[in-house]
Parts: structure tokens; C-alpha cells; sequence
């Protein structure tokens, strides 16, 4: 297991800031995948007692990021095309619920909002920004959520987005102009503006669809996965 990337943190950070290190190291590879979740050589690289660890591993379970083996040893969950065909049927349930939710309750306030993520996205490609990018694609999708006022869904897509977020790490390296990274979102607002729902449900499909699209091509079929 590669450890090099952790630092410790301090003692009176460790409740709030301990999951979403474990968490982020997992998405960006430096817990790399297939590897063993060992509780005390994590604990130890941190600086802290295995409790902190130990409690965050419930909630990185639950999100997908880790798993028990037969052997009752926990690993890195690796990054398959059945996960991750799964996790994008269940995202795309999730946003198109929203979008017909969202598009009888948007405001002009809303799509101004949207129209600033868009433009800050923009202004991450010309710096070539990659984490500032992911943020602001995730947080435009999780705005949709939030405007379509459906608690339940939203706090299903907060457990979707760990995994999402896992996935458009790896795809946002590999474009060669982050811009194409804005990709559908301004056709997605001029439907949300116009109240179309058929195109605004044609835009975030294609959007999603590509998305995953790129991701698959570059995972080796299941069976090569797990041979590795």
C-alpha cells in the first residue's frame, strides 16, 4: 500500500477531517486500488489511534470505496466496468428525476447560479485545473438535485457522487482540453430556461452517456481487472 501521500493530522481535526482524507486518497490512487485497508499502518501514517480509522470505514463501505474479502480482509475496491455501469444507471435515475422535478421549480436566480458554475468551469480549463473542474462539474450536478427539493434523492446522490467523483478523476485526465469538460451543461440550462423538458432530458442523457462513455474505454473487460 502506497502511504507516501498521507500526513498526519491533528488530534483535535481528526472526527471531522479523517473520512474525507482516507476518502480522497482512494479516489485520487494514492490508496491504490486491490491493495489491503490496514487499519494500523494507516493509523500510524496519520498520527492517530486506529478508532478515527476504524469509524471511517463504515461510511467508505457504504460509498463503495472499500470492501471485505472472503478472507475477511478489506481492500481498495478496484474501478470495474460493472461498477461503474452500475453507479452511472443509478445516476442517471437520480438526475432525471430531478431535471423534471427542477424544471417546474427553476428560477431566474437558478439559472444565473448555473451560468456562473459554467463560466468558473471555463475559467478552471484555461488554467488547466483539474480538481478545481471536478469540483465545479459535481457541484453543478449536485445544484439540479438541490433545486429539484427531493431530500431523499439528494442524500442518494451525496452517496452516488463518492463514486462518481472516483470516476471523473480518471476521466478528466485524460482529455487533452479541459474545456471539453463543459461539454453539454450550457444546453442543459437553455432547456432548464425554456422549460423543455424533452430537450433538457436529451441533453443531461447524452452529457451522463458520454461521460461514461469515456470512462469504459479506458477499463479492460472485468475478468482483465481482476487478474491484474
Amino acid at each position: 500500500m502506497e502511504l507516501q501521500n498521507l500526513t498526519p493530522i491533528e488530534p483535535r481535526t481528526i472526527k471531522a477531517n479523517v473520512l474525507e482524507i482516507l476518502r480522497q486518497s482512494i479516489i485520487d490512487g494514492s490508496l491504490a486500488p486491490g491493495t489491503e485497508f490496514n487499519q494500523a499502518q494507516i493509523a500510524e501514517r496519520l498520527g492517530i489511534s486506529r478508532g478515527p480509522v476504524r469509524e471511517a470505514m463504515a461510511q467508505l463501505e457504504q460509498e463503495g470505496l472499500i470492501e471485505s474479502t472472503p478472507y475477511k480482509v478489506v481492500v481498495i475496491t478496484r474501478m470495474t466496468r460493472r461498477y461503474v455501469e452500475e453507479l452511472y444507471s443509478v445516476r442517471i435515475a437520480l438526475e432525471e428525476l430531478a431535471v423534471e422535478r427542477a424544471i417546474e421549480r427553476i428560477t431566474d436566480e437558478h439559472l444565473a447560479y448555473f451560468n456562473e458554475i459554467i463560466e468558473e468551469m471555463r475559467r478552471a480549463a484555461r488554467r488547466d485545473d483539474k480538481t478545481r473542474m471536478l469540483d465545479l462539474d459535481l457541484h453543478f450536478h449536485e445544484y439540479l438535485l438541490q433545486i429539484a427539493d427531493h431530500h431523499l434523492a439528494l442524500k442518494l446522490w451525496r452517496v452516488v457522487e463518492v463514486g462518481v467523483r472516483r470516476c471523473l478523476h480518471t476521466r478528466h485526465k485524460i482529455y487533452t482540453f479541459l474545456d471539453e469538460v463543459v461539454g453539454s451543461h450550457p444546453t442543459l440550462v437553455t432547456a432548464l430556461a425554456e422549460r423543455n423538458l424533452e430537450l433538457a432530458r436529451i441533453a443531461l442523457n447524452e452529457h451522463i452517456m458520454e461521460s461514461l462513455s469515456h470512462i469504459l474505454v479506458n477499463l479492460p473487460p472485468d475478468d482483465a481487472s481482476e487478474e491484474a
